[in-house]
């Protein structure tokens, strides 16, 4: 059979048999247990190939593998619909916890549902597979034969210390947000409809649904954590805003008010961390303290596959099973020079009952990229983790769980890391260590700068979901948002026809951001209750769990788990407690806090909200 044919087949198959089995007068456990053991045959059947089908999407970005990825969605979006249906049947039946819980998943496993129409699910599929490519092949021209996609404005950004330049590059990538306006609201209209004929009143409800408890309440937690949070976030941006000040004069970054948004060093300003030599000197030489790995990864001339083969060494020395010869096969390691790729890194789990594990990376030889590698790879090996439990329990505690993994590992990138790995010497590690400040400004730069930006892109999605934020207001909203959270401002008036969410993936490619709110808070959770339990004793920025195996094991268990328990119960195994915080994340910057208190005592801090 042309398994092209197959998904339709089946598809057709399983709404009639679901038709049938709703004529029934009584539904039972046997019938709820029937209908969970196909869900799984179809997750086994049609999985792999669908997951296929998006990979070559993404990584042959061409009209044809458009028009593909639009059709498994829409065929998926259909399927999963009719599921979700059939699961509600089931509402006022009895069963097992583990049933029910199997059930609950089903109904409220969407980001972006269609109604239960082909039309509507077909352009729901299709201006989602277009989203995604206007991003993937996004690119502005500001004269013929002088055009620049993604990476090469972010190499502007990354490295110039020309505000004229880092204007321009900011502006230009800004551009591709443009056209995908009209398209998004559609595609919003579309999903809330979906939503509420699933139960939710509207996206925002399905969104926050998701997190085993109520969808306020989980709200009103995030919003808490975050006010643990902020008095640290305030006085690094007091201290980076004062510095860029002084670097690029007034007139371009005042020492009052809100930080511009082009200077920052990311073409986001979630990160501030190239900007690091601008906001703090050493007082030791920067050459006895710094750590300049990409430098470090050039003069050693470790290549793009060795830099991975690194990163699953670390989780080899945890006592995880090694990757399988399938990944380095099947991954994407480099950006092809013959094709558009979408070059956002990303973990994929194509089949688990294969092993079929890869990445997909554009994977440039710096210490970023060395970090996000580590990052993906616990995505994989989370996957490996859980891969023994049924399909429909694959997955994260939480979504945030997921994310928090890999995030984990960074802390764990130490000094002393480096030097058991070979790539600087014990007395260079020694150095490194001996000015704290220097090594957790680097973190902070991305770790701490990073929060108020997970939580808000979210924060502003839920207002376009509600209908709260006009059209006419889109980028308004945006804008003001950052202000708030983040005490960051577009560098200069943005227009009318402005979109400028557009410009960051997960916008278009319409992925929950709250997922990296909550890894920031549980990555600082996990490591410092690792770190407790494997015995170390000194500062928490110098603990890593690297070749340790009862913190390896302690981190298989919770895995292992994969989406069967609630997040909580997850989270206790792990952590011994049941609830967020952002405690241990300030107890890991104490230091730099201190610090910065210091550095602040006589400069206007804060921003007018």
């Amino acid at each position: 059979m042309n398994k092209l044919l197959l998904p339709s087949l089946l598809l057709s198959i399983f709404v009639i048999s679901s038709c049938s089995s709703q004529q029934s007068n009584v539904l039972n456990e046997s019938d709820a247990e029937a209908f969970l053991e196909r869900v799984e045959l179809e997750d086994k059947t049609l999985g792999p190939i669908a997951s296929s089908a998006y990979w070559i999407g993404s990584n042959f970005i061409t009209y044809d593998s458009q028009k593909v990825v639009a059709d498994y969605s829409k065929r998926f979006q259909l399927l999963a619909l009719e599921r979700a249906r059939q699961a509600s049947t089931f509402d006022s039946v009895e069963v097992s916890k583990e049933n029910r819980r199997k059930l609950n998943l089903i109904k409220s496993s969407f980001v972006m549902p269609s109604p239960l129409d082909e039309g509507l699910a077909g352009e729901l599929a299709s201006i989602s597979s277009e989203l995604e490519a206007m991003y993937g092949t996004g690119q502005h021209c500001f004269a013929k034969n002088d055009c620049y996609d993604l990476e090469s404005f972010e190499s502007v950004i990354d490295n110039s210390r020309d505000p004229e330049e880092l204007l321009k590059a900011w502006e230009g990538w800004r551009n591709i947000g443009k056209p995908m306006k009209d398209m998004y609201l559609r595609m919003v209209e579309i999903g809330n409809q979906g939503s509420r004929d699933l139960g939710y009143e509207g996206l925002t409800d399905l969104w926050f649904s998701q997190y085993d408890m109520d969808a306020e309440e989980f709200l009103s937690e995030t919003d808490r954590v975050w006010g643990e949070l902020k008095p640290l976030y305030d006085a690094l941006h007091c201290h980076v805003r004062n510095e860029l000040s002084e670097h690029y004069g007034e007139e371009v970054v005042s020492k009052e008010g809100y930080l511009p948004a082009h200077v920052l060093g990311n073409m986001w300003g979630q990160s501030w961390a190239n900007i690091y030599d601008l906001v703090y000197s050493s007082e030791n030489s920067a050459e006895d303290s710094f750590i300049d790995l990409t430098k470090i990864l050039e003069e050693k001339n470790i290549n793009e596959i060795e830099m991975v083969e690194m990163a699953e060494n670390f989780f080899i020395s945890l006592g995880f099973q090694p990757l399988s010869e399938t990944f380095w096969e099947r991954s994407l390691f480099i950006k092809p020079q013959d094709h558009n790729v979408v070059c956002h890194a990303s973990a994929w789990d194509l089949n688990s009952d294969e092993n079929d594990l890869r990445i997909k990376m554009c994977i440039e030889r710096n210490a970023e990229d060395f970090s996000t590698i580590h990052h993906e790879l616990g995505h994989i090996f989370y996957y490996q983790a859980y891969s023994h439990q049924p399909d429909i329990f694959q997955g994260g505690a939480n979504d945030g769980f997921h994310e928090a993994v890999g995030d984990l590992l960074t802390l764990s990138i130490t000094p002393d890391y480096y030097h058991k790995i070979g790539m600087i010497s014990e007395v260079d590690a020694i150095e490194a260590k001996s000015d704290p400040i220097s090594l957790l400004m680097q973190q902070a730069l991305d770790g701490v700068v990073s929060v108020p930006w997970t939580l808000m892109l979210d924060k502003w999605r839920a207002g376009v979901f509600s209908g709260e934020t006009s059209k006419e207001d889109l980028n308004n909203s945006w804008w003001r948002l950052r202000e708030y959270y983040q005490g960051i401002g577009a560098p200069r008036e943005r227009g009318i026809d402005a979109f400028d969410p557009g410009a960051k993936y997960h916008i278009p490619g319409n992925t929950p951001y709250t997922r990296y709110y909550i890894a920031k808070i549980l990555q600082y959770q996990f490591h410092e209750s690792l770190c407790n339990q494997i015995g170390f004793k000194g500062p928490l920025h110098e603990c890593s769990i690297y070749d340790n195996d009862l913190a390896g094991e302690k981190l298989r268990a919770m895995l292992a788990l994969g989406q069967s328990q609630e997040w909580q119960v997850a989270l206790e195994a792990l952590t011994g407690t049941r609830t967020l915080s952002g405690k241990s994340m300030l107890n890991y910057y104490q230091p730099l806090k201190d610090w910065l208190d210091t550095q602040n005592a006589n400069r206007s801090c804060g921003w007018e909200d």
